[in-house]
């Protein structure tokens, strides 16, 4: 998961805090899934119906050579409150995260301009519009965030909040990657072809563990569309193994606040294959220093393994969270 107030093209001298943030946020992620007996509340997120085409807006960071740019850093989706003419906002959709939150230095503003009720770390109930659909959230949380308010010019990219794993629990969710659009259904019906393969996976804890091939052998990989700097984030043996021969491997500090660990990034060529769909893997990773709680989580998921959104592009995602199947279209 990694965590957005605004999208800008980001400067490659400022590259590596965002990574920093991004790792971060996304191993202490990864760990709590992986951890046993962790339990949650009822999700608290109720969406009105069906909803049509919600529209992906990307956003891109740099990334130090030879690696390419990342154009689909985060996947952000638009939201507002009060009427269709009203300040277009955005939240991170965040399949990593297993609930919905709001940024605090944000919030603030929007409470002052629609005149919300804004009572410490928690919002007792919210409603506000993702695309067409309306949406009511209760008991989200503030997360406190230090940063600049909102700008509230028409044109500005506004990133308020992320919208987690809660929003899909108990519904059909589909991430077209060729369209570049997300669709929220009670049911999966019309929404898929009749040849899609689909397979179970688990929604414990609200986060998504799949089975997949990989490297010919069964594995699970836990999915986090709020994940997108590591096609594949491993342990270091699977990334010595699986790099390709000849590629340069990319080597750079990552801070961890008071810790500084050592990311690895090289070229494979790895597939994977989804619901009976092969994919290349193109990258893999994995942190150096992690330390041995680190290591078991990643060793616990078989292949080392978290996918973001970078291994599904150009594919249509489909995950039925009412009867744990989930599905991939080319």
């Amino acid at each position: 998961m990694y965590m957005l107030d605004t999208v800008s093209t980001v400067k490659p001298g400022k590259y590596r805090k965002w990574l920093a943030s991004f790792l971060l946020l996304s191993l202490a992620l990864f760990l709590s899934a992986c951890a046993t007996g962790y339990k949650l509340s009822p999700a608290q997120v109720e969406l009105s119906g069906d909803g049509g085409d919600v529209n992906i807006l990307w956003s891109a960071i740099p990334r130090p050579a030879p690696l390419p740019p990342l154009d689909h850093a985060a996947l952000l989706l638009p939201v507002h409150f009060g009427g269709s003419e009203e300040k277009i906002f955005y939240m991170q959709f965040d399949l990593g995260h297993p609930s919905t939150v709001f940024y605090s230095h944000k919030w603030k503003a929007i409470a002052e301009k629609y005149q919300f009720v804004n009572s410490g770390d928690k919002l007792a109930a919210v409603n506000f519009k993702l695309g067409d659909m309306q949406v009511l959230a209760k008991d989200v949380s503030i997360m406190q965030r230090e940063g600049t308010g909102v700008d509230w010019s028409k044109d500005s990219v506004e990133v308020i909040g992320t919208i987690g794993s809660d929003l899909i629990d108990g519904r059909v969710v589909v991430l077209d990657f060729k369209k570049d659009i997300v669709q929220f259904a009670r049911e999966r019906k019309g929404l898929h072809l009749a040849s899609s393969k689909f397979q179970p996976f688990s929604f414990s804890g609200r986060r998504i563990v799949m089975p997949v091939t990989f490297d010919g052998e069964e594995k699970t990989v836990m999915y986090d569309s709020g994940s997108s700097a590591f096609s594949w984030l491993s342990n270091e043996k699977t990334f010595q193994r699986l790099a390709k021969q000849d590629a340069r491997p990319v080597v750079y500090p990552i801070r961890s606040w008071d810790k500084v660990l050592t990311a690895h990034t090289v070229e494979t060529s790895a597939e994977a294959t989804v619901a009976g769909i092969k994919l290349p893997v193109k990258e893999i990773s994995y942190i150096q220093d992690m330390g041995f709680l680190q290591e078991l989580a990643i060793s616990s998921l078989g292949a080392g393994g978290m996918v973001g959104n970078k291994l599904f592009l150009g594919k249509k995602l489909i995950i039925d969270t009412r009867k744990l199947e989930i599905a991939l279209e080319e």
